[in-house]
């Protein structure tokens, strides 16, 4: 309903791509979820969901979901906000009563919110992380799937059962990445980190049968890659910053049959995923595909839909 009491009436949006605006105006025509043709309609049904983070222009996340909801033919559009430690309790209080359908959440939100919530699952919290919240009828429900978007990129892969994994780091990106992995059994685990005693901390929590070693020792961590059939970088290191750097020293022997993994997407390829390929490792997976499967999984929880993952990767790659 508008200002003049009229129903049906929804704002038109022309756009080249998702996400790149042309020209809005107003419309008299209903909603139409089989739209087609670069016109998305937005009206009184549509539901909102959205990002919590800071910053928050810089997401890929927008793109992602408002393309899986065009394919999906649902009414609903994601947006990201900028939202700090401070502002937090008033953001989620918003989720509420603006009756928001769900939120993603990034650092340094993810345990902070924990408390604020009414459930939260049991992964979310073992891992003291929540990026995931869903509305059901103003009962908010937190969930983890950073480290479900890692097991289910490298179940297309490998058999996880049978795997040993080495991961570098132990940041929120790698306890995530860990605690799946340990729930989801895989074979063996270590973990490489600057600071040792943070990785054992980690280890200690876990089921799976793990090792501790320390990214200084290099001797080690050489070892350790020759025994590894799936590596994965959780640190912040091949970042756009830090874009030459690497957690692999460079003389650590790779094999083809490996599986190397790469939280960072920004860039696609980085020194970490250069070192496998110039080994001739024929499976390298870099942060996007890790972005798409996280994202695919909150997806599901809110809409209980699949979201077109190869479809979106594509999408998102041409955004960087």
């Amino acid at each position: 309903m508008d200002s003049s009491g009229k129903r049906g009436v929804c704002a038109r949006i022309d756009v080249c791509d998702v996400g790149t605006c042309v020209s809005t105006r107003s419309t008299q025509r209903e909603f139409d979820p089989r739209t087609s043709g670069g016109i998305i309609l937005i009206d009184g049904h549509t539901k909102l969901y959205g990002l919590l983070a800071h910053p928050a222009a810089h997401s890929l996340s927008p793109a992602m979901h408002n393309l899986a909801f065009d394919r999906n033919q649902i009414n609903a559009r994601y947006l990201a906000f900028d939202v700090t430690p401070e502002t937090l309790p008033t953001a989620v209080n918003a989720i509420r009563d603006l009756h928001l359908g769900g939120v993603n959440l990034s650092m340094p939100l993810k345990k902070a919110v924990i408390p604020l919530l009414d459930h939260v699952s049991d992964f979310a919290q073992k891992a003291q992380s929540v990026n995931t919240i869903v509305n059901r009828d103003g009962e908010l429900y937190g969930y983890s799937t950073d480290g479900v978007g890692v097991v289910q990129a490298l179940k297309h892969h490998t058999d996880l059962s049978q795997a040993h994994v080495l991961l570098f780091g132990a940041g929120g990106a790698a306890e995530s990445a860990a605690l799946a992995l340990s729930d989801n059994g895989v074979g063996q685990l270590t973990i490489a980190n600057r600071h040792v005693e943070k990785a054992q901390n980690l280890a200690d929590r876990l089921s799976a049968l793990t090792q501790v070693i320390s990214l200084e020792d290099e001797a080690a961590v050489c070892a350790a890659v020759q025994q590894a059939d799936v590596l994965i970088n959780a640190t912040s290191l091949g970042m756009q910053v830090q874009s030459e750097l690497t957690p692999m020293p460079a003389s650590a022997q790779l094999r083809a049959d490996q599986v190397v993994m790469d939280m960072v997407y920004d860039p696609l390829v980085t020194t970490f995923l250069s070192q496998a390929k110039q080994a001739g490792v024929k499976t390298c997976l870099n942060g996007l595909s890790l972005l798409v499967a996280q994202g695919a999984a909150s997806f599901e929880l809110w809409t209980d839909t699949q979201m077109p993952v190869a479809e979106v990767e594509k999408h998102l790659a041409g955004l960087l």
